[in-house]
């Protein structure tokens, strides 16, 4: 789960965030860093929807091989 840090914070051994640094956090460990106001979580970004491709109408007067 990606997460912003709002303050500084250790989140393991050796392991700490500065303001402002975005990491990539187990989802186990997020609610109680967001709990102390340490993260915020960043909303995933929405999925383009797939493009259909289809095939344009044939022309009048003209014949489809």
């Amino acid at each position: 789960m990606k997460v912003r840090a709002l303050r500084g914070v250790c989140i393991g051994v050796d392991r700490h965030l500065k303001p402002g640094d975005t990491v990539d956090l187990p989802a186990a460990e997020v609610p109680f860093l967001a709990s102390i106001g340490a993260v915020e979580v960043i909303p995933d970004a929405p999925k383009p929807e797939p493009v259909t491709l289809t095939e344009p109408p044939a022309m009048p007067g003209k014949k489809e091989k």
